[in-house]
């Protein structure tokens, strides 16, 4: 069973196209000005779901491009996330791309099979810790130390203009629980100024 925080079936602001985005739940890094502070409890803000009805649910929404898993951190949980990649690398053509607060070195160096086999087996790897400092609004990235790992030739294509962009887009979606949850990297200081344009409105 996968603990996650949020799916949400049809996104167009987490990466190339259009995406099946899952959330899971705990991280333990303490970025300051994390995106999504609420997603760092281990054990508390999440749901859980097994692999194989998440991967129906996957496979029943129509014309995906692939998958984005965010979170929270989803190496915390790869021994159950790897059963998920397998699946979708078995019985579709979706890319697969994962965010990490690790860097690709320090998850190579924890040297864990499950670990392993998913750095092996996806399309993209945004890697690295949340900087404040350094955010200056690139696309797919929260902060310019984020390194995007193009792991399959999938999209080196695109390498460039994916490494240079800065343009960033948000969606907002109603939860189940009443709450609305925010897709996508905002920029920076969007809170502020979202509420400065809605006062002004």
């Amino acid at each position: 069973m996968l603990y996650i925080e949020h799916r949400e079936r049809q996104t167009k602001v987490l990466d190339p196209g259009t995406r099946y985005a899952v959330w899971v739940q705990g991280c333990k890094k303490r970025c300051p000005n994390c995106i999504n502070p609420r997603g760092r409890a281990l054990d508390s803000n999440g749901y859980h779901i097994g692999v194989d009805e998440l991967f129906r649910e996957i496979m029943g929404t129509p014309s995906l491009t692939g998958i984005t898993v965010s979170g929270g951190e989803p190496f915390l949980q790869s021994n159950e996330l790897v059963k998920l990649i397998r699946l979708i690398r078995a019985e579709s053509t979706l890319d697969v791309m994962m965010y990490s607060g690790y860097t690709l070195e320090e998850l190579r160096a924890w040297h864990e099979p499950s670990v392993d086999e998913i750095l092996s087996s996806i399309d993209l790897l945004i890697a690295g810790e949340y900087v404040e400092e350094l955010n200056t609004n690139k696309i797919y990235r929260g902060s310019d130390n984020q390194m995007i790992h193009f792991l399959s030739t999938k999209y080196l294509p695109f390498k460039e203009q994916m490494e240079a962009v800065h343009n960033r887009s948000v969606e907002f979606v109603c939860r189940e629980d009443g709450e609305l949850f925010m897709v996508g990297i905002p920029a920076k200081n969007f809170e502020a100024d979202f509420a400065r344009r809605l006062l002004r409105e």
